[in-house]
């Protein structure tokens, strides 16, 4: 599951002005449209089974659970007496509230550093100082920390390294 978050387009920052409060939209299905979540689901309508013991689109179990408990769906309802509207909602553009920070109540955040439109991202080079490379945590990309900013430092470390063994065999 690659879930979308509406609300990264904020950044750290804007999360925190928010008091750590704020909507997100999550797309569980971003690689299935809205019509091809429709049809599947009508699909399924023949059948004779349970909703909520009958998990679809690969989702764990938990999350199933989850969203059909919010789409309103009765454990015993059958998948012939769906509503198809509401769990599709929950499927594609499942609405949820950010509150408050992380279990450990601290703030882990990155942001700030070597402005983007100074750097070819393709290479990580400068595009002002020649054979100036950038990777990771001075980059001004803005982040909480846990994963995301790791994931940032080894793929833009990668570039840069590539990049520049690239250019020292070429002189």
């Amino acid at each position: 599951v690659v879930p979308l978050f509406s609300s990264c387009l904020l950044g750290s920052q804007g999360i925190y002005d928010r008091q750590y409060t704020t909507p997100i939209g999550i797309n569980w299905l971003p690689h299935l449209t809205l019509a091809e979540i429709t049809q599947s689901l009508q699909s399924l309508r023949s059948t004779k089974k349970q909703i909520n013991s009958n998990p679809q689109f690969n989702l764990p179990k938990r999350l199933w659970h989850y969203l059909t408990d919010r789409a309103g769906i009765k454990s015993e309802q059958k998948w012939a007496e769906l509503s198809k509207q509401n769990l599709k909602e929950q499927l594609h553009q499942c609405q949820l509230i950010l509150t408050g920070k992380g279990i450990f109540k601290e703030e882990f955040v990155t942001c700030g550093g070597v402005d983007l439109k100074e750097i070819d991202c393709k290479f990580m080079s400068s595009k002002l100082v020649p054979n100036c490379y950038f990777a990771g945590e001075i980059l001004d990309i803005d982040g909480i920390t846990g994963g995301f900013n790791f994931q940032s430092a080894w793929t833009t470390g990668y570039l840069a390294g590539v990049a520049i063994r690239s250019s020292r065999r070429h002189h």
